[in-house]
């Protein structure tokens, strides 16, 4: 049956309502892009392009092979220091349990907190092990050659300044910023210390659902 004027007329309005309809819904239901200034108010600081790794041969604190493909499949926040250190560490360490315990189920699924020691001379894995365990018992720690340690720390934009480990109670100079790594092993960003752990708990979810 040939539709009459009228009906084509009523087609195309309630066709047009649809569109507008949907679109208007799409706006409201997707989430907003990231805001960089809120994010680095929040400590947050993210690349324009994600940055990639090298690969490199180190020991977990399970002394187990630890390398790039530890990195992969999960997000990473991954922080240089080491377990005699006396402040910032043990203080950035405590902020990332405190920070954990606040994210929802699904996203601490998916992420992952290491310590990659920037004092392998005293940090055998079962040191890291052990230090690890006293904040979270997921936490994991990667320790080994020196080399190896400071091609890592470069590629992340880590600085720190190897000791005269003649001294027994030496201690060692670092930078103390957390580094954030995607799903893929590469650097994204980083979190400038103190962590601000409430802003951190409502942005990292949003960072690892959009980037």
């Amino acid at each position: 049956m040939a539709l009459t004027g009228v009906q084509k007329t009523v087609l195309v309005c309630v066709a047009s309502i649809a569109l507008v309809v949907g679109a208007v819904v799409n706006k409201v239901t997707r989430p907003a892009p990231l805001d960089r200034n809120a994010l680095q108010q929040a400590g947050v600081y993210l690349f324009d392009s994600p940055r990639a790794l090298p690969e490199v041969s180190l020991r977990s604190a399970a002394d187990q092979p630890w390398g790039l493909d530890d990195l992969n499949g999960q997000w990473d926040l991954l922080f240089f220091g080491y377990t005699f250190c006396p402040d910032i560490c043990p203080t950035t360490l405590a902020e990332l349990r405190q920070l954990m315990q606040k994210l929802p189920e699904e996203t601490r699924g998916q992420l992952q907190v290491t310590l990659a020691s920037v004092d392998p001379n005293r940090d055998t894995p079962e040191q890291l092990a052990s230090y690890l365990n006293f904040f979270n018992a997921g936490f994991a720690g990667a320790t080994g050659d020196s080399d190896q340690l400071a091609t890592l720390a470069k590629a992340l934009s880590v600085a720190y300044i190897e000791p005269d480990t003649s001294s027994e109670n030496y201690l060692v100079d670092h930078s103390g910023q957390v580094v954030i790594v995607d799903p893929q092993g590469r650097y994204v960003g980083f979190i400038r210390p103190p962590l601000n752990t409430d802003q951190l708990a409502q942005w990292l979810p949003r960072i690892m659902a959009e980037e």
